[in-house]
Protein backbone atom coordinates (compact mmCIF):
# COMPACT_ATOMS: atom_id res chain seq x y z
CA UNK A 1 0.00 0.00 0.00
CA UNK A 2 1.42 3.37 -0.98
CA UNK A 3 0.30 6.97 -0.91
CA UNK A 4 1.42 10.20 -2.50
CA UNK A 5 3.79 12.00 -0.17
CA UNK A 6 4.33 9.00 2.14
CA UNK A 7 7.89 8.64 3.39
CA UNK A 8 9.17 5.79 5.52
CA UNK A 9 12.36 6.75 7.37
CA UNK A 10 13.96 4.42 9.88
CA UNK A 11 17.12 6.16 11.02
CA UNK A 12 20.17 4.23 12.31
CA UNK A 13 19.50 5.67 15.79
CA UNK A 14 15.88 4.47 15.72
CA UNK A 15 16.94 1.03 14.47
CA UNK A 16 19.70 0.59 17.07
CA UNK A 17 17.50 1.76 19.97
CA UNK A 18 14.88 -0.80 19.02
CA UNK A 19 17.40 -3.65 18.99
CA UNK A 20 17.56 -3.54 22.81
CA UNK A 21 15.83 -6.68 24.05
CA UNK A 22 14.05 -7.20 27.41
CA UNK A 23 16.90 -9.54 28.35
CA UNK A 24 19.44 -6.78 27.71
CA UNK A 25 17.35 -4.30 29.70
CA UNK A 26 17.15 -6.76 32.57
CA UNK A 27 20.92 -7.22 32.55
CA UNK A 28 21.63 -3.47 32.42
CA UNK A 29 19.20 -2.80 35.27
CA UNK A 30 20.79 -5.58 37.33
CA UNK A 31 24.26 -4.13 36.86
CA UNK A 32 23.55 -0.39 36.97
CA UNK A 33 19.96 -0.22 38.31
CA UNK A 34 17.15 1.60 36.53
CA UNK A 35 18.84 4.77 37.78
CA UNK A 36 20.61 4.69 34.43
CA UNK A 37 17.44 6.07 32.86
CA UNK A 38 18.01 9.59 31.55
CA UNK A 39 16.63 12.70 33.24
CA UNK A 40 14.46 13.34 30.18
CA UNK A 41 12.85 9.89 30.38
CA UNK A 42 12.08 10.44 34.08
CA UNK A 43 9.81 13.37 33.27
CA UNK A 44 6.93 11.01 32.46
CA UNK A 45 6.81 9.95 36.11
CA UNK A 46 7.25 13.47 37.44
CA UNK A 47 4.43 14.84 35.25
CA UNK A 48 2.36 11.90 36.52
CA UNK A 49 2.52 13.35 40.02
CA UNK A 50 5.53 11.51 41.45
CA UNK A 51 8.09 13.69 43.24
CA UNK A 52 11.54 13.96 41.63
CA UNK A 53 13.26 12.56 44.75
CA UNK A 54 10.83 9.64 44.88
CA UNK A 55 11.45 8.92 41.19
CA UNK A 56 15.20 8.95 41.71
CA UNK A 57 15.02 6.64 44.75
CA UNK A 58 12.62 4.28 42.99
CA UNK A 59 14.82 3.91 39.91
CA UNK A 60 18.01 3.47 41.92
CA UNK A 61 16.41 0.63 43.90
CA UNK A 62 15.19 -1.18 40.78
CA UNK A 63 17.52 -4.05 39.90
CA UNK A 64 16.36 -6.04 36.89
CA UNK A 65 12.92 -5.91 35.31
CA UNK A 66 11.31 -7.69 38.27
CA UNK A 67 13.04 -5.25 40.57
CA UNK A 68 11.34 -2.46 38.63
CA UNK A 69 7.93 -3.67 39.73
CA UNK A 70 8.98 -4.27 43.34
CA UNK A 71 10.57 -0.82 43.65
CA UNK A 72 7.52 1.02 42.31
CA UNK A 73 5.26 -0.94 44.67
CA UNK A 74 7.48 0.12 47.57
CA UNK A 75 7.14 3.76 46.54
CA UNK A 76 3.37 3.32 46.27
CA UNK A 77 3.27 2.08 49.86
CA UNK A 78 5.29 5.09 50.99
CA UNK A 79 2.71 7.38 49.39
CA UNK A 80 -0.09 5.42 51.07
CA UNK A 81 1.66 5.87 54.42
CA UNK A 82 1.85 9.61 53.75
CA UNK A 83 -1.85 9.61 52.82
CA UNK A 84 -2.78 7.99 56.14
CA UNK A 85 -0.73 10.59 57.99
CA UNK A 86 -2.45 13.41 56.08
CA UNK A 87 -5.87 11.93 56.86
CA UNK A 88 -5.03 11.74 60.57
CA UNK A 89 -4.23 15.45 60.71
CA UNK A 90 -7.35 16.35 58.72
CA UNK A 91 -5.60 17.31 55.47
CA UNK A 92 -7.85 15.33 53.15
CA UNK A 93 -6.74 17.16 50.01
CA UNK A 94 -3.12 16.16 50.60
CA UNK A 95 -4.26 12.64 51.42
CA UNK A 96 -6.07 12.41 48.08
CA UNK A 97 -3.00 13.69 46.24
CA UNK A 98 -0.83 11.04 47.89
CA UNK A 99 -3.37 8.31 47.08
CA UNK A 100 -3.43 9.42 43.44
CA UNK A 101 0.38 9.31 43.35
CA UNK A 102 0.31 5.82 44.86
CA UNK A 103 -2.12 4.79 42.14
CA UNK A 104 0.27 5.99 39.43
CA UNK A 105 3.12 4.09 41.11
CA UNK A 106 1.12 0.87 40.85
CA UNK A 107 0.45 1.68 37.20
CA UNK A 108 4.14 2.28 36.47
CA UNK A 109 4.98 -0.94 38.35
CA UNK A 110 3.19 -3.06 35.76
CA UNK A 111 4.92 -1.59 32.70
CA UNK A 112 7.37 -4.50 32.31
CA UNK A 113 5.04 -7.25 33.58
CA UNK A 114 4.36 -8.47 30.05
CA UNK A 115 4.83 -12.19 30.69
CA UNK A 116 2.97 -12.35 34.02
CA UNK A 117 -0.48 -11.08 33.08
CA UNK A 118 -1.99 -12.04 36.43
CA UNK A 119 0.46 -9.79 38.25
CA UNK A 120 0.08 -7.06 35.63
CA UNK A 121 -3.69 -7.10 36.03
CA UNK A 122 -3.42 -7.17 39.84
CA UNK A 123 -1.15 -4.11 39.87
CA UNK A 124 -3.37 -2.12 37.55
CA UNK A 125 -6.54 -3.06 39.46
CA UNK A 126 -4.86 -1.71 42.58
CA UNK A 127 -4.00 1.50 40.72
CA UNK A 128 -7.56 1.92 39.44
CA UNK A 129 -9.14 1.29 42.85
CA UNK A 130 -6.85 3.77 44.63
CA UNK A 131 -7.42 6.48 42.07
CA UNK A 132 -11.19 5.94 42.16
CA UNK A 133 -11.11 6.53 45.91
CA UNK A 134 -9.01 9.69 45.61
CA UNK A 135 -10.65 11.21 42.52
CA UNK A 136 -13.57 13.13 44.13
CA UNK A 137 -11.18 14.83 46.58
CA UNK A 138 -8.62 15.97 44.02
CA UNK A 139 -8.30 19.62 43.00
CA UNK A 140 -10.07 19.94 40.64
CA UNK A 141 -12.28 16.91 41.37
CA UNK A 142 -12.22 14.05 38.87
CA UNK A 143 -15.75 12.71 38.50
CA UNK A 144 -16.07 9.04 37.60
CA UNK A 145 -18.28 8.49 34.54
CA UNK A 146 -19.12 5.54 32.31
CA UNK A 147 -19.75 5.82 28.57
CA UNK A 148 -22.16 3.14 27.27
CA UNK A 149 -20.71 1.49 24.17
CA UNK A 150 -21.93 -1.77 22.65
CA UNK A 151 -22.40 -4.18 25.55
CA UNK A 152 -19.76 -2.59 27.84
CA UNK A 153 -19.13 0.77 29.48
CA UNK A 154 -15.96 2.76 28.90
CA UNK A 155 -14.86 4.27 32.23
CA UNK A 156 -13.44 7.75 32.47
CA UNK A 157 -12.79 10.74 34.71
CA UNK A 158 -14.48 14.04 33.88
CA UNK A 159 -12.98 17.33 35.01
CA UNK A 160 -14.78 20.66 34.61
CA UNK A 161 -13.32 24.19 34.56
CA UNK A 162 -13.57 25.90 37.94
CA UNK A 163 -15.23 28.98 36.47
CA UNK A 164 -19.00 29.21 36.60
CA UNK A 165 -20.75 28.75 33.34
CA UNK A 166 -21.10 26.20 30.63
CA UNK A 167 -21.99 24.27 28.73
CA UNK A 168 -18.28 23.68 28.16
CA UNK A 169 -16.44 22.24 25.16
CA UNK A 170 -15.27 18.70 25.94
CA UNK A 171 -11.80 17.32 25.20
CA UNK A 172 -11.62 13.50 25.32
CA UNK A 173 -8.16 12.10 26.13
CA UNK A 174 -7.54 8.74 24.43
CA UNK A 175 -4.94 6.27 25.70
CA UNK A 176 -1.89 4.97 23.91
CA UNK A 177 -0.68 1.39 24.34
CA UNK A 178 0.95 2.05 27.74
CA UNK A 179 -1.11 4.95 29.15
CA UNK A 180 -4.34 4.81 31.14
CA UNK A 181 -6.95 7.36 32.17
CA UNK A 182 -5.39 7.75 35.63
CA UNK A 183 -2.25 9.09 33.92
CA UNK A 184 -3.66 11.13 31.03
CA UNK A 185 -5.94 13.02 33.41
CA UNK A 186 -2.80 14.70 34.74
CA UNK A 187 -2.54 16.51 31.40
CA UNK A 188 -5.81 18.39 31.99
CA UNK A 189 -4.74 21.68 33.60
CA UNK A 190 -3.84 23.70 30.46
CA UNK A 191 -7.17 22.78 28.89
CA UNK A 192 -9.21 23.49 32.02
CA UNK A 193 -7.60 26.94 32.25
CA UNK A 194 -8.77 27.65 28.70
CA UNK A 195 -12.35 26.70 29.53
CA UNK A 196 -12.42 23.14 28.17
CA UNK A 197 -13.71 20.21 30.20
CA UNK A 198 -11.60 17.04 29.93
CA UNK A 199 -12.59 13.38 29.90
CA UNK A 200 -9.72 10.93 30.44
CA UNK A 201 -11.09 7.71 28.98
CA UNK A 202 -10.12 4.04 28.95
CA UNK A 203 -10.62 2.87 25.39
CA UNK A 204 -10.91 -0.80 24.30
CA UNK A 205 -7.71 -2.68 25.05
CA UNK A 206 -6.57 -0.25 27.77
CA UNK A 207 -6.99 0.39 31.48
CA UNK A 208 -10.04 -1.13 33.14
CA UNK A 209 -11.47 -2.23 29.79
CA UNK A 210 -8.49 -4.30 28.64
CA UNK A 211 -9.56 -7.52 30.33
CA UNK A 212 -13.06 -7.28 28.82
CA UNK A 213 -12.64 -6.05 25.25
CA UNK A 214 -9.62 -5.67 22.95
CA UNK A 215 -8.90 -2.67 20.77
CA UNK A 216 -9.43 -2.82 16.99
CA UNK A 217 -9.26 -0.19 14.25
CA UNK A 218 -12.91 -0.69 13.29
CA UNK A 219 -14.35 0.52 16.63
CA UNK A 220 -15.19 3.96 15.25
CA UNK A 221 -18.73 4.10 16.67
CA UNK A 222 -17.10 5.14 19.94
CA UNK A 223 -17.21 8.65 18.48
CA UNK A 224 -21.01 8.59 18.43
CA UNK A 225 -21.07 7.34 22.03
CA UNK A 226 -18.97 10.34 23.10
CA UNK A 227 -21.30 12.79 21.38
CA UNK A 228 -24.30 11.17 23.12
CA UNK A 229 -22.55 11.42 26.48
CA UNK A 230 -21.94 15.15 26.01
CA UNK A 231 -25.54 15.69 24.88
CA UNK A 232 -26.86 14.05 28.05
CA UNK A 233 -24.63 16.10 30.41
CA UNK A 234 -26.07 19.50 31.34
CA UNK A 235 -22.66 21.21 31.57
CA UNK A 236 -21.18 19.91 28.29
CA UNK A 237 -21.72 21.12 24.73
CA UNK A 238 -22.20 18.19 22.30
CA UNK A 239 -21.47 20.53 19.38
CA UNK A 240 -17.93 21.09 20.70
CA UNK A 241 -16.42 17.66 21.39
CA UNK A 242 -12.74 17.29 20.49
CA UNK A 243 -10.29 14.39 20.75
CA UNK A 244 -6.67 14.17 21.86
CA UNK A 245 -4.98 10.81 21.38
CA UNK A 246 -1.47 9.80 22.42
CA UNK A 247 0.61 7.47 20.24
CA UNK A 248 -1.71 4.66 19.11
CA UNK A 249 -4.56 6.74 20.58
CA UNK A 250 -3.63 9.52 18.14
CA UNK A 251 -4.39 7.23 15.22
CA UNK A 252 -7.62 6.17 16.94
CA UNK A 253 -8.60 9.84 17.36
CA UNK A 254 -8.14 10.48 13.63
CA UNK A 255 -10.27 7.42 12.79
CA UNK A 256 -13.05 8.44 15.17
CA UNK A 257 -13.13 12.01 13.86
CA UNK A 258 -13.19 10.89 10.23
CA UNK A 259 -16.11 8.56 10.94
CA UNK A 260 -17.98 11.00 13.22
CA UNK A 261 -18.70 14.34 11.50
CA UNK A 262 -19.85 15.91 14.78
CA UNK A 263 -16.33 15.72 16.26
CA UNK A 264 -15.08 19.31 16.33
CA UNK A 265 -11.30 18.87 16.20
CA UNK A 266 -8.46 16.39 16.72
CA UNK A 267 -5.01 16.48 18.32
CA UNK A 268 -2.80 13.51 17.35
CA UNK A 269 0.23 13.22 19.63
CA UNK A 270 3.19 11.33 18.09
CA UNK A 271 0.77 9.07 16.17
CA UNK A 272 1.59 6.18 13.85
CA UNK A 273 0.44 6.96 10.30
CA UNK A 274 1.41 3.82 8.39
CA UNK A 275 3.07 1.37 10.81
CA UNK A 276 3.49 -1.82 8.68
CA UNK A 277 6.94 -0.86 7.27
CA UNK A 278 8.51 -0.45 10.71
CA UNK A 279 6.36 -2.47 13.11
CA UNK A 280 8.61 -5.55 13.11
CA UNK A 281 11.61 -3.31 13.80
CA UNK A 282 10.12 -2.08 17.07
CA UNK A 283 11.38 -3.08 20.50
CA UNK A 284 9.88 -6.36 21.74
CA UNK A 285 8.31 -4.55 24.72
CA UNK A 286 6.40 -2.19 22.40
CA UNK A 287 5.25 -5.08 20.19
CA UNK A 288 4.02 -6.96 23.24
CA UNK A 289 2.10 -3.89 24.44
CA UNK A 290 0.35 -3.65 21.07
CA UNK A 291 -0.44 -7.37 21.25
CA UNK A 292 -2.01 -6.82 24.68
CA UNK A 293 -4.09 -3.89 23.43
CA UNK A 294 -5.37 -5.78 20.39
CA UNK A 295 -5.62 -9.21 22.01
CA UNK A 296 -3.77 -10.61 18.98
CA UNK A 297 -1.35 -13.51 18.83
CA UNK A 298 2.04 -12.84 17.27
CA UNK A 299 1.07 -14.41 13.96
CA UNK A 300 -2.01 -12.15 13.81
CA UNK A 301 -0.26 -8.87 14.54
CA UNK A 302 0.85 -8.02 11.02
CA UNK A 303 -2.73 -8.15 9.74
CA UNK A 304 -3.98 -5.99 12.64
CA UNK A 305 -1.19 -3.45 12.19
CA UNK A 306 -1.96 -3.21 8.46
CA UNK A 307 -5.51 -2.16 9.39
CA UNK A 308 -4.11 0.58 11.67
CA UNK A 309 -2.80 2.50 8.66
CA UNK A 310 -4.26 5.98 8.12
CA UNK A 311 -3.26 6.19 4.46
CA UNK A 312 -6.85 5.81 3.29
CA UNK A 313 -8.39 7.59 6.32
CA UNK A 314 -6.43 10.85 6.65
CA UNK A 315 -7.35 12.32 3.25
CA UNK A 316 -11.05 11.98 4.18
CA UNK A 317 -10.64 13.75 7.53
CA UNK A 318 -12.48 17.08 7.56
CA UNK A 319 -12.16 18.13 11.21
CA UNK A 320 -9.33 20.57 12.04
CA UNK A 321 -6.23 18.59 12.99
CA UNK A 322 -3.17 19.39 15.09
CA UNK A 323 -0.34 16.86 14.69
CA UNK A 324 2.31 16.88 17.42
CA UNK A 325 5.58 15.27 16.38
CA UNK A 326 8.77 14.44 18.30
CA UNK A 327 12.23 14.44 16.74
CA UNK A 328 13.67 11.95 19.25
CA UNK A 329 10.78 9.50 19.17
CA UNK A 330 12.11 5.93 19.39
CA UNK A 331 8.69 4.25 19.21
CA UNK A 332 7.05 5.94 16.23
CA UNK A 333 9.48 7.25 13.58
CA UNK A 334 9.39 11.08 13.72
CA UNK A 335 8.62 11.20 9.98
CA UNK A 336 5.16 9.73 10.73
CA UNK A 337 3.96 13.09 12.10
CA UNK A 338 4.91 14.75 8.82
CA UNK A 339 3.25 11.97 6.83
CA UNK A 340 -0.05 12.42 8.67
CA UNK A 341 0.13 16.19 8.37
CA UNK A 342 0.70 16.02 4.61
CA UNK A 343 -2.07 13.45 4.05
CA UNK A 344 -4.81 15.06 6.18
CA UNK A 345 -7.65 16.42 4.09
CA UNK A 346 -9.03 19.20 6.29
CA UNK A 347 -7.56 22.26 8.05
CA UNK A 348 -4.29 21.15 9.64
CA UNK A 349 -1.39 22.31 11.76
CA UNK A 350 1.91 20.69 12.72
CA UNK A 351 3.72 21.27 16.02
CA UNK A 352 7.06 19.48 15.71
CA UNK A 353 9.43 19.37 18.69
CA UNK A 354 12.89 18.31 17.53
CA UNK A 355 14.21 17.42 21.00
CA UNK A 356 11.10 15.65 22.32
CA UNK A 357 10.66 11.94 22.98
CA UNK A 358 7.67 9.66 22.32
CA UNK A 359 4.32 11.12 23.48
CA UNK A 360 6.28 14.31 24.18
CA UNK A 361 6.70 13.37 27.85
CA UNK A 362 9.90 15.43 27.81
CA UNK A 363 8.01 18.50 26.56
CA UNK A 364 4.56 18.07 28.07
CA UNK A 365 4.09 21.73 29.11
CA UNK A 366 5.03 22.90 25.61
CA UNK A 367 2.81 20.63 23.53
CA UNK A 368 -0.15 20.80 25.93
CA UNK A 369 -0.05 24.63 25.79
CA UNK A 370 0.04 24.51 21.99
CA UNK A 371 -2.85 22.02 21.94
CA UNK A 372 -4.87 24.15 24.39
CA UNK A 373 -4.37 27.22 22.17
CA UNK A 374 -5.43 25.27 19.08
CA UNK A 375 -8.53 23.77 20.67
CA UNK A 376 -9.57 26.99 22.37
CA UNK A 377 -9.41 28.76 19.03
CA UNK A 378 -11.45 26.09 17.24
CA UNK A 379 -14.00 25.77 20.05
CA UNK A 380 -14.31 29.48 20.73
CA UNK A 381 -13.64 28.83 24.41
Amino acid sequence: MTATGYTSVITPHFWLANRITPRTMDLVFRVASAGIISPVSRLRFIYGGIGARQVDATLRRARGLRGWSLSWVRTARQYLSAARAAHSRGDHTEAARCEASAALCFHYAQVFELDDLDRRNHLYRRAAALFRRAAPRLDPPAMRVDIPWRDVSLPGYLRLPTSDGGPYPLLVLLNGASTVKEETGHWSDPFLRRGLATLALDTPGSGEVRERVSGHPDQVVIGEALIRFAAEHARLDPRRVALLGASLGGAVAVRLAQATPDILAVVALTPPFHPPPYFRHLNAVVRQEIALVTGARDEELDAIVEKMSLIDIAPRLRAPLLVVGAGRDLVVPPQEAWNLYRAAGGPKHLHFMRQANHVGFSHLPQWSAAAADFLSSVAGA
